[in-house]
Parts: C-alpha cells; sequence; structure tokens
C-alpha cells in the first residue's frame, strides 16, 4: 500500500538516470573524433533536431543531414556505433528509484525526449523495460518537453492526478514546467539531494 497520497513516481532518463543519449557535448565529441566542421554540423542540427526528436525522421535520416550531407572517409555506423557508446546507466541512481518506488508503494513512469534509435539502444542497455511501468518517448508520442501535453498524456497512462505525482528532471526548466502544472517537482541535482528532497516529502528514502 502507499505510505503517501503519492501513487506515481515520474523520471526523466537522461541526467538522472544515466547519461543524456544526445547532446551538444556528444556532437562535438563526434566533430572532433570524425574530422567534422563543428560549426556547420551545429547548424544542420538547429534545422533537423526538432522533427527527429519529435519522431517524424529516423537517427539514420538525421546523420545523413547533420553529418553526410558531402563525402566522408568514415560511414555512418561508425557514427551511430560511436554516439551509443555515450551512453552509461548510472547503475546506482536506478538502484535507488527501484527500492524507491517499491518502500513506497508508487508506479514508475519515465519522460524523455529522445529520438529514434538511441531510445531502442538505452532502453535495452539501461534495462528501462525491468525499470518502469511505463514510458513516455517524445520520439514515440511526436510531443517533447516542454510541451505540456506530454505530461498530460503520462498521467492519463497511469491513471493518476498532479496531486498524486512527483517529477524529477535535472533540467531546471522542464521541472518548472510540470511545477506550473501541478506536480510535485523536484530539481535532480545529485542522488543525495534528490534522497533529500524526497525524504522532506514524507516518503521512505531508505531500504
Amino acid at each position: 500500500m502507499p505510505r503517501s497520497s503519492f501513487r506515481v513516481l515520474y523520471s526523466d532518463i537522461g541526467g538522472v538516470l544515466g547519461t543524456n543519449g544526445w547532446d551538444t557535448d556528444i556532437r562535438l565529441r563526434i566533430c572532433d573524433k570524425f574530422g567534422v566542421d563543428t560549426v556547420e554540423a551545429e547548424r544542420r542540427h538547429r534545422l533537423m533536431f526538432d522533427s527527429y526528436e519529435r519522431g517524424f525522421t529516423t537517427f539514420e535520416d538525421y546523420l545523413n543531414y547533420v553529418f553526410f550531407y558531402t563525402e566522408r572517409p568514415f560511414t555512418l555506423e561508425a557514427v551511430r556505433e560511436f554516439t551509443y557508446a555515450q551512453s552509461v546507466p548510472w547503475f546506482e541512481n536506478m538502484d535507488f528509484v527501484r527500492r524507491f518506488r517499491t518502500a513506497n508503494g508508487l508506479k514508475l513512469g519515465l519522460i524523455s525526449n529522445e529520438g529514434a534509435g538511441i531510445t531502442q539502444h538505452r532502453v535495452v542497455k539501461f534495462g528501462l523495460r525491468e525499470l518502469a511501468d511505463f514510458m513516455v518517448i517524445s520520439h514515440f508520442v511526436h510531443f517533447r518537453k516542454p510541451d505540456p501535453e506530454i505530461w498530460k498524456l503520462a498521467l492519463d497512462l497511469a491513471g493518476c492526478t498532479v496531486e498524486e505525482s512527483i517529477y524529477i528532471d535535472d533540467r531546471p526548466m522542464f521541472v518548472q514546467v510540470a511545477r506550473d502544472l501541478g506536480f510535485t517537482s523536484i530539481h535532480h541535482i545529485s542522488l543525495e539531494t534528490t534522497r533529500r528532497d524526497l525524504h522532506d516529502l514524507g516518503l521512505q528514502t531508505e531500504s
């Protein structure tokens, strides 16, 4: 039985449960490793990324437009595999979330902005199917944070209200948007700060 009025814990993936799947740092590493012009790659990224992360283009098409607009001495497969290798799960954080949701009788939903290809890789590598009850990923649902609809869809899937929900994210703006929607929102800075914030809500943080 739940120990409080909360029924569902929602969490971001990148920055909370592991490294990001795709960000500026990863693109810079790709440009450095493969000798790609950073300015042009970032310009093309800005034009393509929203469509990719909302699920309207594949990872391969995205890479083709951003990196392979000209002949290259390396392959798309090499860039894709390099990208996948950058995803590192934080097992201590995931173990805490697993124990926390069990100790407090909560469902766990993941809400994440991630594109096709990278998501499927990370779901397997991080063991997210075994961790979460359900996932709301931008490329599947065609919404992305900070669209309010992505949080509303997550509530509908769990059959709960914002008053019964906790949301954790490492990005302050997304924490604020969720809070404005009525969620009890926690800005994830470290495992210890998140543990403390959850404890301050009157929840069991040790098991």
